[in-house]
């Protein structure tokens, strides 16, 4: 795996914002970052996969994802599905602190970036001409402007004015086989897996799910058991001393050689330099 697909892929450890139009490339991988990110679609369509629901990725639609939100974009982009999207990572706790003189935005604000709440999905389609002038506004800055917080405040801003209330945003929960897949992994992750206990749970043949799940996120129910198993390896290992032989049982991995070979693929790191590393942070 090459270190461009690593999942925490923005860390943003000496740099405040990260900003990107692209228009090229599939996507389909699950990940997240120690950061908030913006996604906003121009063209294409696929899934977003996030909080185990599925969303239609289509063009006006902006994508908010709280830090450490386990996320997928699975998107297969050709000549028929050109994917035109700009995507912005930035660090929301020193937004937080420029928002001050400005209570109400800075609540509204605090909302998107709260690691507890679901991610936030808009559909701004009628506005969409209006955010493409502002995001290429910015994208045409000099590098060094685009640093600048008072840039970064003014185009955060902007886009939240488009945003509307919490409140009038539609509910709505997704029943697809992936999303139960999903669930169920989501309260049993940390017992040994068993395909046959799944399939009895959810009431569909083995075959039957293994296929589906992958025809609806584009990847296969192992990898996303051990990417969730991984993330919760990473909060242990930000957040206690534990060992790493303890953490990777106590993440549902089986031994601790593979845990290790396994996050390291993953991350790009062995546990233990994961660790180091986000400690050294805080120091």
């Amino acid at each position: 795996m090459p270190a461009s697909d690593y999942l925490e892929r923005i860390a943003l450890t000496d740099r405040q914002v990260s900003f990107n139009r692209m228009n090229r490339g599939s996507a389909n991988y699950f990940h997240w970052h120690q950061c908030l990110e913006l996604l906003f679609v121009s063209q294409g369509y696929g899934i977003v996969i996030v909080d185990n629901q599925q969303y239609t990725l289509r063009p006006g639609r902006l994508f908010v994802f709280p830090p450490f939100k386990l996320h997928k974009v699975f998107v297969e982009a050709d000549a028929k599905n050109a994917y035109l999207r700009t995507t912005m990572h930035l660090d929301h706790v020193l937004l937080d602190g420029c928002l001050q003189s400005f209570p109400q935005r800075r609540a509204r604000f605090a909302s998107l970036w709260d690691a507890d709440r679901a991610a936030h999905i808009y559909d701004l389609t009628e506005h969409a001409s209006h955010i493409e002038v502002i995001l290429e506004q910015f994208h045409r800055l000099p590098e060094s402007r685009q640093h600048q917080w008072e840039e970064i405040a003014m185009l955060v801003l902007q886009l939240m004015a488009f945003m509307p209330a919490e409140d009038a945003l539609p509910k709505t929960v997704s029943r697809t086989t992936a999303s139960k897949v999903m669930q169920w992994i989501e309260e049993n992750y940390v017992q040994k897996f068993s395909l046959a206990e799944l399939s009895a749970a959810i009431g569909l043949s083995e075959s039957y799910i293994s296929r589906v799940f992958g025809e609806e996120t584009g990847g296969s129910i192992q990898d996303y058991l051990a990417t969730r198993r991984v993330k919760r390896a990473c909060e242990l290992l930000r957040s206690t001393d534990r060992s790493i032989e303890a953490i990777g049982l106590q993440c549902g991995f089986s031994d601790a050689p593979y845990f290790i070979t396994r996050f390291k693929k993953m991350i790009g790191k062995t546990p233990l330099q994961y660790r180091k590393a986000a400690f050294s942070l805080l120091t």
